[in-house]
């Protein structure tokens, strides 16, 4: 009898340990931009209304930037309240920003969470948006998919970083002197003011 309840523990501990690690699993999912933004596109066929469009929707106040080694960046730009979209909705190249490798800081993964909170939840309520861009097309980093799951910051957007943004965070994390006039930059994926730029 007790050979018995000895056995029934121990099954018992590890059908726990199992769970466990089950559970593990479930709460690292990755986040894939290509998939989540079809799941969106199906809801909002779903509900019987378009989605609201993105296009010309690539920058905001606050942007986070994740690299393809799951490093974290921030930067931001400075706020103009948009009072009306006219024309956006045509505008599928992002701007040139003439970002800078100083412009943008190296987040701490550990401190992911209060450097967010710090930089954008004491800012006015419409002005709480965060964009994402990512070097990758699945998000695998730990610290972001939390931060995703704890809903500090309510309103964000998931795309791929731009062309100028993967230009200038090359230059930074390889401390490499960067003046924007010296880059062949790909035109058909980025727009630039109207005056000349080589």
């Amino acid at each position: 009898m007790v050979r018995i309840f000895i056995g029934f523990m121990i099954c018992f501990l590890l059908l726990n340990c199992a769970k466990k690690e089950e559970k593990a699993v479930i709460k690292n999912k990755p986040y894939i931009i290509s998939h989540e933004d079809k799941e969106l596109e199906k809801y909002y066929d779903s509900l019987g209304v378009p989605p609201p469009s993105t296009k010309g929707f690539f920058y905001g106040e606050s942007q986070l930037l994740i690299d393809k080694k799951g490093n974290l960046y921030f930067y931001q730009k400075r706020y103009i309240q948009i009072l009306c979209s006219y024309g956006s909705e045509k505008d599928t190249l992002p701007h040139f920003l003439d970002l800078q490798p100083k412009d943008i800081v190296k987040i701490p993964k550990k401190c992911l969470n209060d450097f967010l909170s710090e930089n954008i939840l004491t800012k006015e309520k419409r002005r709480q948006l965060l964009i994402i861009g990512s070097q990758s097309d699945t998000i695998k980093n730990p610290y972001f998919l939390d931060f995703l799951k704890s809903n500090i910051i309510q309103t964000y957007y998931v795309r791929r970083t731009t062309q100028e943004e993967d230009t200038v965070l090359k230059y930074k994390t390889n401390s490499d002197y960067y003046y924007s006039d010296s880059i062949k930059w790909d035109r058909t994926k980025i727009k630039f003011p109207n005056k000349q730029h080589k």
